[in-house]
């Protein structure tokens, strides 16, 4: 008898996309990524590369920031009820004629959007893309398989990193609503989150005007062809608020002999200019070690010294309005108070060397490029550089922006950024973490 421990699903929910977006995949050096508007107002991008492997991914501006307050967690339901039942197809049916397929999809999403991704064979493709629609379109969140779906939702909240909650906690401090909401369902909000709710939010968040279908190893065409042939509603892009950078703490107690601590100023929106310098300098600041077992000799590192075993590193991540900028700490609990202080110091202080600064672009550069080579990737940036921006940049694009990039350029928008009121989410064994004002 086989172990079912060795099956791959064939339709996987993946909670989160980590702390930023995913860096663009690269393409061949023939070929160019292609994009366009159609009519009903979706965004479309195709990379036709022959590879033999195709991904097509569907996204929506439907994440957690879109949420009624009355119903904060449906966008996590949402993502976790991708391949249930609907009006087209059931959910047996689907997994099945994906199965036969050799193909698989995931339900992936971040504050901002929702991404459905389906990766298959160029000869198995048609009929997968098919398989695709028939999940993405007229979804009937029926009631009993939400009820038989919890278990899931609680093995999500069970398997979250307390880097991430850590991380998670950071942005309701910064941003209150919005951008701040959760990206998990409260535990105690499990089960009450009904079929016709999720099926407003659906109505209104799954339209075409907030839609935008990218396809790696597919012609332009193809994914036009898929987006006209999505069943979903005629709805306009909509009017978004826009989230207000607030700035304070959230402090989560978990015990442990670990405190997890995320520490931030507000940031630059995605597609800016001062969004890929304050990039570099997050690279700069230290992202751990660059050999296996080896020393750490960022700045971070430099700075919080000889406390004991820790790990740290500096992040950037933008959204369509806004961003952050800091620095994820993990640190034994005796050890926290001066490790965290250590690290806003240096945030708060802004200044980077020659040395770091030339380290961190060649390293975003190397993570923009070598992250190239997951196609998954790659549709799910385009699809979301369409929504953000409705326009796409090639991996070259991009490296050849961050070489354009001078350090006065860096040091200022690091400059501009830590004027700004320091947020903190921490989570874990919290006895000797600093507050704020402390740091």
């Amino acid at each position: 008898m086989s172990s079912k421990a060795l099956a791959t699903p064939f339709i996987r929910h993946v909670t989160t996309r980590g702390y930023a977006q995913a860096a663009p995949v690269a393409a061949s050096r023939d070929a160019r990524i292609q994009s366009s508007v159609l009519a009903n107002n979706t965004f479309v991008a195709a990379l036709d590369n022959g590879s033999p492997v195709a991904r097509v991914t569907i996204a929506f501006k439907a994440g957690s920031r879109y949420e009624p307050q009355t119903e904060l967690g449906i966008a996590h339901v949402l993502r976790s009820a991708a391949g249930l039942t609907t009006k087209n197809a059931s959910a047996f049916m689907i997994s099945r004629k994906l199965a036969q397929a050799g193909a698989s999809v995931s339900a992936s999403g971040d504050r901002e959007f929702v991404y459905y991704t389906l990766e298959a064979t160029q000869e198995n493709l048609p009929e997968a893309i098919d398989y695709l629609n028939k999940l993405v379109s007229n979804q009937e969140f029926r009631p009993w398989e939400l009820s038989d779906n919890v278990p899931r939702l609680k093995f999500d909240l069970a398997a979250i990193p307390p880097q991430v909650r850590a991380v998670d906690l950071l942005h309701k401090a910064a941003f209150r609503r919005g951008l701040g909401n959760s990206l998990f369902i409260a535990p105690k909000k499990i089960g009450t989150i009904g079929s016709e709710s999720l099926q407003h939010f659906a109505s209104t968040s799954l339209t075409q005007g907030r839609c935008a279908v990218a396809i790696f190893g597919g012609s332009q065409e193809r994914a036009a062809m898929i987006a006209q042939n999505l069943q979903i509603s005629t709805g306009a892009e909509g009017q978004t608020s826009s989230s207000t950078y607030f700035g304070g703490e959230l402090r989560k107690e978990m015990g442990g002999d670990l405190a997890h601590v995320a520490i931030a100023v507000q940031g630059a929106p995605a597609g800016s200019p001062q969004s890929l310098a304050l990039a570099v300098a997050a690279k700069a600041l230290g992202n751990g070690p660059v050999i296996k077992w080896g020393a750490d000799n960022t700045p971070l590192a430099k700075a919080i010294g000889n406390v004991g075993p820790f790990a740290a590193a500096g992040f950037n991540v933008s959204y369509s309005d806004n961003g952050l900028f800091g620095v994820v700490l993990s640190v034994a609990k005796d050890e926290a108070n001066a490790a965290v202080k250590a690290a806003g110091k240096l945030l708060k202080a802004g200044n980077l060397s020659a040395e770091a600064i030339k380290a961190g672009k060649n390293q975003l550069k190397v993570q923009v490029l070598s992250e190239a080579e997951d196609g998954t990737g790659l549709a799910e940036s385009m699809a979301a550089q369409g929504l953000n921006t409705r326009s796409v940049k090639s991996p070259a694009d991009i490296a050849n922006a961050i070489d354009q990039l001078s350090n006065s350029d860096i040091s200022q928008a690091v400059s501009n950024a830590v004027k700004n009121k320091i947020s903190m989410g921490a989570a874990g064994n919290l006895a000797f973490v600093p507050y704020t004002d402390e740091l």
